[in-house]
């Protein structure tokens, strides 16, 4: 698991970096993606890795050509010791990476991890936008360990493509009882193989499908097989179509489609145990990929029976809509799942609304097919990967009801854990939600209710990325056992790693920050790869509109303010903060631990501690009716702490806080970590809780 203060680094981003590369400025040739405006942007880049040879060739490579790698037509051109390329709008909105010419050469950290796609968005006037490179992800991969399970096998480095005169890496994974069973098992057949397993093989990180489908063994005992087949690098974008471009090429999905079906599927078959029928197999894909899962799904229903569809290239080709609606009559037992960030642009959101008005207004069933639309959803795997367990749940009818149900693999010292594993917020990319319940929990008694960030760390250390946890379970139970503070559950929500900082960061503080510090950072975050995409308000809207009522109508709980508080610690602590300012009638109190004042990676005229203070100023609640309860220590992160203590008292003070309503405690010689939060817990619950 990712440490989740590698996420503090995550600052700073990549929103607005140009990316559609097509040869001919002047030319409005296939009305497959016509061109949409006459702005064009101009990518320059101007530092290169140390050591950097400027005889070798750059490449731009997205989803607006298929995620090739490295296409002639992409080529950047070189002039005075940088790389330079323009492209028209052609799209709102593009993704993209530089390479070498392949996917073995992609851009990385200086840590050898993949960074995340590049952003842009066309704005009403042409840009020129400078490009930092700071390493090629060359050499490097006998040095990278491999992250694929135990469960996944390589099939064949080079199974033949009779269909194309090609071949291509196989892998499969393989459920954790298959050799102690003689069960037969469903299929997932799933494009873009480098990507599903493995970050060794990976050009931007991986699905983690092998550690998912662990988990959903564990959990549920469902077994699925998963065939994942390579791309073909330059071929991708062809072997995922079934239409020609005068742009992009001729299209050979059809002739892909048919290795499938009748050269590897059968294979499979023979060499594993896999139930065969069309309900039990599933085609899956991404991009491009999902392209082809939607294509492959209706012209050969009689073989898949189930599809997933995420972030579908279906501007690729408007030919897609036209055979989609000629194919329904013979989909009757098909289900497909859809699915679409709205960070990806608005093209992308357009045509899944397309798609799906056409199949409902086409007969297809409702209880065929599922739409997920995810506000901060990127055209990343980092959300094709977050999204994958409850995708599959939904293909193959694991659903449970949205419910919290009981969580016995928790080890806790007591009280009962209740997990919800992902509810479909209109607001946020799902994640699991634990609710914890003292030992003696009774409908016959009210509750109040604690709301705390970062879930997975609170209960059980034996789970969590550094085997630390803050020992809620514990410290909870003496209070309330001892007299000392009401009766109360907790509520964690669990944070998703890659997007935590921008989850939790006080969003309209940024608003407060000038024009010109505003530019800085969108400058440093192009060139530090990072995102500056805030999602805090959704996160709340998320946690007052829709957890808040299911946890007011699943268990016996005061629904006043009077009895509902907030709790976070670094990142969390800030949040915290946020959400009794923004939610003032919601929230009577908010504990903020080693509060993450900087805001981000500290650094030297670091402009956000100032812009949060100037938010405190004017949304604090009112002293009266509420408490806040701050606290630092002194080594690691905590170190840069301390020095804004006295500008925390000071507003404070000025708002009419006193000491019955508000402490800012120093913890001398304590750290940044959970162990140091568990051994002071007691004092923000009492604080809050108290009798």
């Amino acid at each position: 698991m990712i440490n989740r203060f590698d996420n503090i680094q995550k600052w700073l981003a990549l929103w607005a970096i140009p990316l559609l590369c097509f040869s001919c400025l002047d030319k409005k040739k296939d009305n497959d993606n016509p061109v949409l405006g006459d702005e064009v942007v101009t990518f320059i880049v101007n530092k290169l890795p140390e050591g950097h040879d400027f005889d070798d060739d750059v490449f731009i490579s997205g989803d607006f050509e298929g995620w090739s790698g490295g296409r002639s037509q992409f080529k950047l051109k070189k002039e005075d010791g940088h790389y330079r390329i323009s492209i028209p709008k052609y799209r709102e909105a593009i993704s993209f990476k530089f390479t070498k010419g392949d996917w073995g050469s992609v851009e990385c950290a200086l840590n050898n991890n993949p960074i995340e796609n590049r952003t842009y968005t066309f704005e009403s006037q042409s840009e020129t936008v400078e490009v930092n490179i700071v390493k090629w992800n060359t050499d490097n991969d006998a040095d990278k360990p491999s992250t694929a399970s135990k469960q996944v096998k390589v099939y064949a480095t080079d199974f033949a493509i009779p269909q194309l005169g090609r071949t291509r890496k196989i892998s499969v994974y393989l459920p954790p009882d298959y050799e102690a069973s003689s069960k037969t098992y469903p299929v997932l057949y799933i494009q873009d193989g480098q990507n599903v397993f493995d970050a060794k093989t990976s050009y931007s990180g991986e699905w983690e499908v092998d550690e998912t489908l662990d988990e959903l063994y564990e959990e549920s005992g469902f077994g699925l097989i998963v065939v994942a087949i390579d791309h073909g690098a330059e071929k991708r974008i062809h072997e995922y179509s079934a239409w020609d471009s005068e742009k992009h090429g001729k299209g050979e999905a059809k002739l892909y489609l048919d290795f499938i079906v009748n050269t590897l599927k059968p294979e499979i078959d023979k060499n594993f145990r896999t139930k065969t029928n069309p309900e039990s197999t599933a085609v899956m894909g991404s991009s491009m990929g999902g392209l082809f899962a939607h294509y492959a799904a209706f012209e050969r229903p009689d073989v898949f029976g189930l599809s997933g569809v995420f972030s579908p290239s279906f501007w690729y080709s408007k030919a897609i809509f036209t055979f989609t609606e000629n194919r329904l009559s013979n989909a009757n037992g098909l289900r497909v799942y859809f699915l679409a960030g709205e960070k990806e642009g608005s093209d992308m959101v357009q045509n899944v609304e397309t798609m799906i008005t056409l199949l409902a207004n086409n007969g297809f069933s409702k209880a065929q097919f599922k739409k997920r639309l995810v506000p901060g959803g990127t055209h990343s795997e980092v959300f094709w990967k977050n999204e994958f367990k409850t995708s599959i749940k939904w293909l193959f009818g694991l659903e449970t009801s949205n419910t919290f149900q009981p969580y016995p693999k928790a080890k806790l010292s007591s009280g009962t854990l209740m997990r919800l594993e992902a509810y479909p917020s209109k607001y946020i990319q799902s994640r699991p939600v634990d609710v914890w319940l003292p030992e003696d929990y009774s409908e016959e008694k009210k509750y109040a209710v604690l709301y705390m960030h970062d879930g997975q760390m609170l209960f059980d250390a034996t789970s969590t990325w550094n085997k630390q946890e803050w020992k809620v379970d514990e410290w909870a139970s003496k209070l309330i056992n001892e007299g000392k503070t009401k009766d109360f559950i907790v509520v964690g929500i669990h944070n998703i790693s890659e997007i935590r900082w921008q989850d939790l960061f006080p969003q309209k503080a940024f608003d407060n920050l000038e024009k010109k510090e505003k530019d800085r950072l969108r400058a440093l975050a192009v060139e530090t790869n990072k995102n500056i995409e805030f999602y805090g308000d959704n996160y709340l809207k998320f946690l007052v509109e829709e957890l808040m009522p299911m946890v007011n109508s699943e268990f016996s709980v005061y629904r006043n303010k009077a009895n509902t508080y907030v709790m976070g610690s670094s990142m969390g602590g800030l949040m915290s903060m946020y959400a009794i300012c923004e939610y003032p009638n919601v929230f009577s109190g908010a504990a903020c631990i080693s509060t993450h004042w900087p805001g981000a990676t500290p650094i030297e005229n670091n402009p956000f501690p100032d812009a949060i203070f100037k938010y405190m100023k004017t949304h604090l609640p009112d002293s009266n009716t509420h408490k806040m309860y701050f606290d630092y220590g002194t080594e690691t992160l905590d170190a840069h702490y301390p020095q804004y203590a006295p500008k925390v008292d000071e507003i404070l003070k000025e708002k009419g806080y006193t000491e019955a309503n508000f402490k800012n405690l120093k913890f001398e010689g304590t750290d940044h970590s959970e162990n140091a939060w568990n051994q002071r817990l007691d004092i923000p619950l009492m604080f809050l809780l108290r009798k």
